[in-house]
C-alpha cells in the first residue's frame, strides 16, 4: 500500500478483531494511528490489540473497546466511551456485520442482522457527529457488500417478521446502511460541516464470517471468487487516509475505485423517510420499553 500516514490521527473501527476488519486496523496502526477496536469477545479483542501493537513499527497504537453492536445500549455507551478517551476522530469505519439464516431478536426486539448491520451503525454515527464535526475535516466510511443492489426495504416489514431470508436480511441491511450514508454526506455537505461519508463495497470476502457453516446459499457458490482479506483493507485503508480524497462525499467505492451508487441508494425520498423511522427506533424510550 502506498504510503498514507496517519500520525495524529484518531480511529475507530468495528468488527476490527478478525478478517477484514483487522487487517485494515494493522495498516493503520502501522501507518502512526491511534485505533480503537471495536469488538464484542473480550478475549479475541485483547489477543487482537496484542497482536497489533506487537507487530505495529510506527508510532501508532491499538486500543482494544468491547460492545455488542446487536445492544443498542451498548451502542450508545461505547460513544460515550469514544467521546471520554479522545478529544478528536478523524474516521469512523462502519465494518462490522454478521450474516445469518435463521431470525434472531435482539435484547431490543429487533430482527439481529438489521440491527447490527444497519441500526448500530446508524445510532453510533450520528450519536458520534458531534465530535466529528468538531474534528473536521473527518470521515465517516460504511462498508456495505456486493449484494447491496438487491437489497429491499419493506418499510411494513423491516424487521422481516413475515418474509424472513438470510440473503433477503443480509441485503436489505447494507441497501438501509448505504441510503443512510448517502443521505448523511448530503445533510452534513449542506450544513458545511466538513464530515465526509462514502460507501466501500470490499467485493466478496475471504472471512469466517463467509465460510462459516450457516450462511445463505450464494456465499457458499461465491467462494471461489472471493478476495483474501488484505487487499479490501487496503482499499479502507486509502479511503480513511488519502489527501486526494479529502473533499470526496457520498461516493460509492468498489475494487478501491469510485463507482456509480446504485440507483435504489440514491433515493432520497426513501433515504429521508429511512431516516426518520431509525431515530424512532434507536431513541432511548423506545428500546427501552421494547
Amino acid at each position: 500500500m502506498p504510503d498514507y500516514p496517519a500520525a495524529g490521527k484518531h480511529i475507530v473501527i468495528t468488527g476490527g478483531t478478525s478478517g477484514r476488519g483487522l487487517e485494515t486496523a494493522r495498516l493503520l496502526v502501522a501507518a502512526g494511528g491511534d485505533v480503537l477496536v471495536v469488538g464484542s469477545d473480550q478475549a479475541k479483542g485483547a489477543a487482537a490489540e496484542q497482536t497489533l501493537n506487537t507487530a505495529a513499527v510506527g508510532s501508532g497504537q491499538a486500543t482494544f473497546v468491547r460492545a455488542d453492536l446487536a445492544s443498542l445500549q451498548d451502542v450508545r455507551a461505547l460513544a460515550a466511551t469514544i467521546t471520554e478517551r479522545i478529544d478528536h476522530l478523524d474516521v469512523l469505519i462502519n465494518n462490522a456485520g454478521i450474516i445469518t439464516t435463521e431470525r434472531v431478536q435482539t435484547v431490543d426486539g429487533f430482527e439481529r442482522t438489521f440491527a447490527v448491520n444497519y441500526l448500530a451503525p446508524f445510532a453510533l454515527t450520528n450519536a458520534l457527529l458531534p465530535l466529528l464535526r468538531a474534528s473536521a475535516p473527518s470521515r465517516v466510511l460504511c462498508l456495505t457488500a456486493a449484494v447491496e443492489p438487491i437489497g429491499r426495504l419493506p418499510f411494513k416489514d423491516l424487521q422481516r417478521e413475515h418474509h424472513f431470508g438470510g440473503l433477503r436480511a443480509y441485503s436489505q441491511s447494507k441497501k438501509a446502511l448505504a441510503m443512510y450514508t448517502l443521505e448523511l454526506a448530503q445533510r452534513e455537505r449542506g450544513s458545511g460541516s466538513g464530515v465526509s461519508a462514502n460507501v466501500i463495497d470490499p467485493f466478496l470476502v475471504k472471512t469466517g464470517l463467509t465460510h462459516a457453516k450457516q450462511v445463505p446459499l450464494l456465499f457458499k457458490l461465491a467462494r471461489p471468487v472471493m478476495v483474501r482479506p488484505a487487499r479490501p483493507a487496503r482499499w479502507v485503508a486509502r479511503a480513511a487516509l488519502d489527501e486526494k480524497l479529502a473533499g470526496t462525499t457520498g461516493r460509492h467505492f468498489m475494487l478501491g475505485r469510485r463507482v456509480p451508487s446504485p440507483p435504489g441508494s440514491r433515493n432520497r425520498r426513501r433515504a429521508s423517510r429511512l431516516w426518520k423511522v431509525s431515530v424512532d427506533l434507536t431513541t432511548p424510550s423506545r428500546t427501552t420499553a421494547a
